[in-house]
């Protein structure tokens, strides 16, 4: 039995982001600019797969500084005292064909709560520079702010939060190449 295949994060092609709806007329992006992530992928035995990544609370950016810099204070994401977020997984599940359900922990300003992700395998390639196997994965899922302590502003902003993961990844053993 073959242990699942390390990949290695692609920063400049994987995006995580989330959007939240403001006066419940339109939604309001955002991306963090600085993380790190580590997944283990056996298609063949999606049990022993696992995910986890770790964000820099203060590279948001919602293209309006002064807003990121309100949500770098006490009243949202207080980055002094919690610098990062935190996603371990506990399982992943097929759901059926490429789609994928990822069970895990989110920790954001020191809280620690479930939190399960929508995922599907985009696809595979090899790398027309590297020559080495990649995979693009997308992720979404949806957290309580209240939950995690963000709470201001309940009239303006909704309390779900939509976060939305674009990830490419290349093998960190490309011997170890996994077909459809």
């Amino acid at each position: 039995m073959t242990n699942p295949i390390a990949w290695v994060l692609d920063p400049a092609h994987t995006h995580i982001g989330f959007s939240v709806r403001h006066l419940g007329l339109t939604s309001t992006p955002g991306v963090f600019k600085r993380f790190s992530a580590q997944l283990q992928f056996d298609d063949q035995r999606i049990d022993a797969s696992s995910v986890s990544f770790e964000i820099d609370v203060a590279s948001i950016d919602t293209a309006l500084e002064v807003r990121d810099e309100h949500l770098r204070g006490a009243d949202w994401f207080n980055t002094q005292a919690h610098p990062r977020a935190v996603f371990v997984s506990r399982a992943v599940r097929r759901r059926e064909g490429a789609d994928f359900v990822i069970e895990g922990d989110l920790t954001l300003r020191g809280v620690t709560l479930p939190l399960a992700f929508d995922a599907a395998l985009r696809g595979r390639a090899v790398n027309p520079w590297t020559q080495a196997p990649v995979v693009g994965f997308s992720a979404v899922a949806t957290i309580s702010r209240e939950a995690y302590g963000m709470g201001a502003f309940p009239a303006a902003l909704s309390d779900e939060v939509r976060l939305k993961i674009e990830i490419e990844l290349t093998s960190q053993n490309d011997a170890h190449q996994q077909t459809d």
